[in-house]
């Protein structure tokens, strides 16, 4: 039995006309009738009475129809389905994610493709970047999001954007009343720090803003975490340099200024799979490029 087949006594069945129901399908009334016949001699059960008065379902015809009907259902369903999937409009995705970024665009990326694609369920996971790199490889997450420098075979880093460096200061700090803070102005103070394995690009853009000034940091303290560097600034152990995204992260205690002269810039990029072609983590690349 084929789905030509239902399709042919469908079409049969709900016009209760064999003319019409071959206009119905486009073709020729002589073969719907041999399809009909042929498919009642393979069920070995009589689906429609034929007789001067037209056509009629038999009792075995219309329960034969519901189930037909449910069956065509059925298979254009999943036709749909495989069309969302191959669109990109359904299915999983996996994410991991630096913390310090869900302070920047992550979330609008999240939300804006949430709206877009509803039927694309995303699983979020919090991961350092090295982390994020090998569950990439392994294919425990589709697409990460962290900060550059990154390399790693079979994967594609891909910056979206860049943003300056900004100096994270206690709030009684003697330079919080100034408009822009000269880096030169800390060669003195207090630098809480981060590690060059899990933060590279925050740790290489400060080395160079401080390089650029003629600064030797005092480090007090190396940290992981740009959100633990900052309790650690209100704190008062000391200051440090976050990208200016982290300026959403209004934690009490903590006043942020822009530098002078011109800070490094902290590059943000999203991580995939060279080789991976799902279309939904084609469709969400293509959304973070175009935001």
């Amino acid at each position: 039995m084929e789905l030509r087949h239902l399709r042919y006594f469908v079409a049969v069945a709900e016009e209760l006309h064999f003319r019409r129901a071959a206009q119905r399908l486009h073709m020729s009334q002589p073969p719907l009738s041999q399809q009909i016949r042929a498919l009642e001699r393979e069920i070995g059960v009589t689906l429609l009475v034929r007789d001067r008065r037209g056509v009629s379902l038999t009792p075995s015809g219309r329960a034969f129809l519901a189930e037909a009907r449910n069956v065509l259902g059925a298979v254009e369903h999943a036709a749909a389905t495989a069309r969302s999937v191959d669109r990109g409009d359904l299915g999983d995705l996996a994410i991991g994610f630096v913390g310090s970024t869900m302070y920047g665009q992550v979330p609008e990326f999240l939300r804006s493709f949430a709206v877009e694609n509803p039927g694309v369920r995303v699983h979020l996971r919090e991961m350092a970047p090295g982390a994020q790199l090998l569950a990439l490889a392994a294919s425990e997450i589709d697409i990460g999001f962290l900060r550059p420098p990154i390399a790693a075979d079979a994967v594609t880093v891909e910056t979206l954007f860049e943003e300056p460096l900004v100096v994270a200061l206690p709030s009684d700090h003697r330079l919080v009343n100034s408009a822009r803070v000269d880096v030169r102005a800390l060669a003195q103070e207090a630098f809480v720090s981060f590690s060059p394995e899990d933060a590279p690009g925050v740790y290489e853009a400060t080395q160079g803003t401080l390089a650029d000034a003629g600064v030797v940091p005092r480090v007090v303290q190396m940290v992981t975490e740009l959100q633990t560097a900052v309790g650690l600034v209100a704190a008062g152990l000391g200051v440090t340099f976050v990208p200016s995204s982290l300026m959403a992260l209004n934690r009490t205690g903590v006043t942020y200024r822009p530098l002078r002269p011109k800070p490094r810039k902290v590059g943000f990029a999203v991580a995939y799979r060279t080789t991976d072609e799902s279309p939904v983590v084609e469709a969400f690349l293509a959304l973070a490029r175009s935001m």
